[in-house]
Parts: structure tokens; sequence; C-alpha cells
């Protein structure tokens, strides 16, 4: 071992001057070969040979080994001090970090993209943990309104929120959007207090979503005329339980800021009187028919509707008398054709028919639109749909260029029943599509969606885009494949199918679990609600 002469460190000795080699007879050495190869002693005159070599390479690697570990100590050394040194310039390099130049007022938008949804009353969440970081971020987030505007309360899965935390963040609001979820299985006083302390700034409240329970009805019932900003509320009551002891819910009546409002009854109708302002230009409900009728004469502003006909089960359809004129209407849900007898909507141009008997809903359709003079130009059919009955209305109704199928066994959730009818239109629409005559080749856009089935023939799908594709004179540019429940990807040979019809033009898009179910929604006209 040596000294560097530059740097005083210890430099080992190459191994030049290490003899290895062992100098005997070839006879000795194949001797020597064959006790390595074998489990045979050594005889005296061998050992002679072999004993001063293996001194030797004892000897060095004890030399190599006392320089490994001392190498070992210095790298330690050298380690330790790259650390520390790192850590403090790591310190130092953040004074020059580009966010502590970015102006409040871009500080403050980069905050509201960071929010949650939905925004619980959650120090650890965004916008809490903001004014935790620094003094200029708490600035920022603190007056920040926007930020504050969402509250999220769900009490159905049992979690304790602080009452000092909600009135703090409505303090430093200037309005409010609040998600509301009251549960009959927990206790309903730490529901009610928070409730009140809500309702105390009702007159903030621009959105509202509450899942109600009847200890809640009184809370609610009291904001009734102090709700001027309120612009768009939801009601949902899940099962018998929620709704067990509310007779009727009274709290909009005066809210004229109102244009969107949906209640959801479920198991029992429980009247929700509406505003009597004609600024509503949406509604959902699941009423008797009598509800609906009078609510569209009242509304003639509605741009989108979703009417469910529900709880007057074996109560016969009213002749048709004075047709209620809704000139503004775009998009409408039924969940009976029958409903269109009575409505005039000269600018619908989607609608959403559920599907139940054979027949039934070309007659109600064909003559909607020729009484209304609509441009219909999307078609959504749901349920359990026909092959024939569906050309038939697309024959009678050539303005439709956009037709969405949402196949749903809904009263057994049977996978098979699903599947055999996606089959059977896949199979239909591949081969009537070489027919000159078939409406189906002005179709821009054909959409399927299955609501319970977690798999699809997807060869027999692209069987049929093909075909499409392959045909002279055929419209169309988007196809939408959609299983919710589904969670299984297309296999490898389809997905590289698609890929090739989407080098071809065609916009192809399938979607499983809950981002189909969102896209299913919009079909729908569901309203999405944070």
């Amino acid at each position: 071992m040596s000294s560097c002469s530059k740097c005083g460190a210890s430099v080992v000795s190459k191994p030049d001057a290490f003899e290895f080699n062992i100098t005997t007879g070839p006879r000795t050495l194949a001797r020597i070969s064959q006790l390595l190869a074998t489990n045979e002693p050594p005889q005296e005159a061998e050992l002679v040979v072999l004993r001063p070599v293996a001194q030797q390479t004892a000897a060095r690697l004890a030399c190599l080994d006392a320089e490994i570990s001392r190498l070992h100590g210095q790298l330690r050394q050298l380690e330790e001090e790259r650390a520390t040194l790192a850590e403090y310039h790591a310190q130092n390099t953040t004074i020059f970090s580009p966010s502590r130049r970015i102006p409040s007022e871009i500080l403050g938008e980069i905050f509201l993209w960071s929010l949650p949804s939905p925004c619980s009353l959650n120090v650890a969440d965004s916008p809490w943990v903001l004014t935790h970081v620094c003094r200029l971020w708490r600035a920022v987030a603190v007056s920040k309104s926007s930020l504050w505007t969402r509250i999220h309360l769900n009490f159905a899965n049992g979690k304790k929120y602080s009452l000092n935390i909600a009135r703090t963040q409505i303090e430093r609001a200037r309005t409010l959007k609040v998600g509301f979820y009251g549960s009959h299985d927990h206790d309903s006083g730490p529901q009610v207090d928070m409730l009140q302390l809500l309702v105390e700034r009702s007159s903030m409240w621009q959105e509202l979503h509450l899942g109600l329970i009847a200890a809640l009805v009184p809370p609610m019932s009291a904001c009734a005329g102090r709700l001027p900003q309120l612009q768009r509320v939801r009601v949902q009551r899940d099962g018998q339980k929620s709704q067990a002891g509310i007779e009727s819910v009274d709290f909009l009546r005066m809210a004229a800021s109102l244009v969107e409002i949906s209640v959801s009854n479920k198991t029992r109708f429980i009247p929700t009187p509406f505003p009597t302002s004609n600024r509503l230009t949406r509604y959902e409900l699941d009423a008797p028919w009598t509800t609906h009728y009078e609510l569209l004469k009242s509304l003639p502003n509605l741009r989108d509707v979703r009417i469910i006909r529900n709880f007057d089960r074996g109560v016969p359809w009213p002749a048709p008398g004075e047709f209620i004129h809704l000139m503004y209407l775009r998009y409408m849900y039924i969940s009976r054709a029958e409903c269109l007898d009575y409505i005039i909507a000269p600018a619908l141009e989607s609608v959403v028919l559920q599907h139940h008997r054979s027949g039934q809903i070309f007659s109600h359709l064909e003559s909607f639109i020729a009484r209304s003079s609509c441009v219909l130009r999307r078609l959504v059919i749901s349920g359990l749909p026909e092959t024939q009955p569906t050309e038939e209305i697309l024959k009678h109704c050539p303005s439709v260029t956009e037709l969405a199928l949402r196949i749903g066994d809904f009263k057994t959730k049977d996978q098979d029943v699903e599947r055999n009818v996606l089959c059977a239109f896949l199979t239909r629409f591949k081969f009537a599509i070489s027919d000159s005559a078939t409406p189906f080749l002005r179709l821009s856009k054909l959409d399927f969606s299955c609501q319970y089935a977690d798999a699809i023939p997807y060869p027999l799908y692209l069987d049929m885009l093909d075909s499409w594709c392959n045909t002279r004179g055929c419209a169309l540019k988007s196809s939408e494949l959609l299983l919710p429940k589904a969670f299984i990807h297309p296999d490898s040979q389809s997905l590289a199918r698609m890929s090739t019809l989407r080098e071809a033009g065609l916009q192809i898009r399938s979607l499983s679990g809950e981002t189909a179910q969102a896209r299913v929604n919009q079909w729908i006209h569901v309203a999405g609600w944070r």
C-alpha cells in the first residue's frame, strides 16, 4: 500500500507482483486440477506446493479487506457530508422558486383547481390545508371566497362534523353550494344542529343538494322565503325509512331565483310545491301525471325536463284537451310515451323514451313530431327496445341523425337478456346497412349501452361498424359503447380493430365503470351535481 503524492490518499498497489501461478511440473498441475474437481485428500508432496500459495492469498485478502473497510468509512463520511449539504442547498434554492413570484390572483385560481370533489369539512383537505403552508398561501386562501363556497356533509357514513369549522367556512364564503345528506340510521341531533347553522345563512345558498329525512323538515321549512340566491336544488328521499313521517316539503315556493329543480320521491309521492315564477328552465320529478300536467302548464320557459310518471298506477290517461306549449324546450326525458300526446315543443332537439311495450312509442312520437313541427335530431330509447319498431321510428322521423340505445333490464337485471337485445340490434344493423333504402344510412352517431351486462360480444359490435364504414353513402362518424357495470377492458384484438377504425376516421369510444355511468347520465339528461 502506498500514498498519493498529490492528495496523500492511500492507494492499493496493483497485484502485478503477486504471483498466482504455481511453478511445478505438468503432472503435479494435473493432480492439483484433479483435487479441485474431487473430494480426495492431497498427498504430503502436494501440500508442500499448495501451502505457500494459500498463505500468500490469505495475506493478500487481509490487505484488501482492510482497505475496503477504510474506504467504506470514507464513503459513509462523504455521504453524510453530501446529505447535509444537499439539505442546505435545497433550503436555499427554494428562495429562487417561481411559486414565490406567482401573483396572488393566479395563485388563487390554482387553489381552486386543487379543491376535491366533494368538498368535505376536513382540515386535511383543500381548502383548509392551504392555510397551513405559509403566510402568503394562508392570506390568499382566506381571501378567496370562492374556495369556501362548497360544503359537503354526508351523515350516512356516520362521520361527525365540527360546527366551529363549518361556521368558519361559512364566514369566509360569499355564496354557498351545499350538499347535505341526512341519515335516519344515525343520531339526528348533530344533523339538525348543522342544518340549523346553515339555514341561518340560507340567503347565501346558490345550490342545494338535500338528502331529506323527517327530522330535517322543520329547519328546512324555516328557510322558506329566505332563499333569494338559490338557483339549483335537488331533493332526494331514498327508500321508505327516509320518507317516513314526511307529508309535504314546502320551502321552495318563494325561491324566486330558482332555475333548476330535481325531486326524487322513490317509494311514495310527497308534494313539493315549486316556485310560481317563470324562471325555471329545468325540472326533474317522479310524480302522478296530473302533477306534471299542471307544472308543465305553469312553466313555459322550460329548456330541459325529465318527466317520470309514477304513483298513479291504474289511473287512466285523461283525454287530451288544450295542448301545453313549451316553445323553448330542447331536451326531454319521458318515462311514458303517452306524455307526448299533451305537448307541443317546436324547438325539441333530443328526446329520451322509456320503452315499455312493442308498438307504443311510434304512434305517440309520430303525432307529436307532426304536431310540433320540430326537427328532432337525437333519439334515445331506454329499456329493452326491439329492432323492428326502432327501424320504423327512424323511417318516419327523417330528421333523426343520432340514435342511442340504453339497453337495461331494470326489473330483473338479467345480463343475458341485455346481451340478447344488443346482439339482435348489432346483427340487424350489420346486414340492413347494405339496403340503399334503409334509414340507418343517414345516422351520423350510433351509441349503445348495457346497464348491467359486464361483458358483450365486441367482435360483433366491430363487425357491424366495419360493415357501416365500408358502405357507400353511410354517414356514420361516431359511436359509443358504454358498460357501467363492466370492469374488464376489450381484448387486445378488439382494441386493435378499434384503433384501425379510428385511423379510418371513425370516432369510437368504449367506456366502463363510473365513467360510463356518468356518460349514460348525460344521454338521459340527468343533471350533473358536484
